[in-house]
């Protein structure tokens, strides 16, 4: 027993509080159980979109194609389309590792994924907002250096990984 307890410490510590604000605020706790359906929801299809691009990229590109565009030696063309396809990209991060996995594994350069993950910043859905509250000027100009130093990453950590193999 003894061992369960300091195996499950934070389990229960976990159940405890729950159990407490389920008897002191009950409604507050069903609002919080909604909310939390939702964005599991919404999560999940994400979970699942990634997964079938993941998988139709597997079956359907062949390798050589995607080396020859997003290669290590795809050079500016390749780190502007790893630039340009992250801006596009909607969705938590950790959602899309497996998918820059299945690149890797398919031969695309660890500068051209770098990119990819440092335009991710950029979120084009959101800058109609963001000019209505920053103003253009930094908008613009944020989401352009954002733009620049994903580049510059790529481009960096291509050079840090050129005389290696693999990654």
């Amino acid at each position: 027993m003894k061992q369960m307890l300091k195996d499950w410490a934070i389990e229960l510590v976990i159940l405890f509080t729950a159990v407490v604000l389920v008897v002191l605020n009950p409604s507050k706790v069903y609002a919080a159980l909604i909310s939390a359906n939702v964005s599991y929801l919404n999560l999940s299809i994400i979970i699942v979109a990634v997964a079938l691009l993941s998988s139709f990229i597997a079956t359907t590109i062949p390798k050589q194609a995607i080396g020859k565009a997003i290669g290590k030696q795809s050079g500016v063309k390749g780190i502007l389309i790893g630039a340009i396809f992250g801006t596009l990209m909607v969705g938590p991060a950790y959602m899309f590792f497996p998918f820059f996995k299945e690149l890797r594994d398919r031969g695309a350069g660890p500068n051209i994924i770098a990119t990819t993950v440092g335009a991710w910043a950029i979120k084009i859905a959101w800058i109609p907002f963001a000019i209505s509250v920053l103003g253009w000027r930094f908008v613009v100009l944020f989401n352009a250096l954002i733009f620049v130093f994903a580049v510059f990453s790529g481009m960096f950590v291509g050079a840090f990984y050129k005389e290696q193999e693999s990654y």
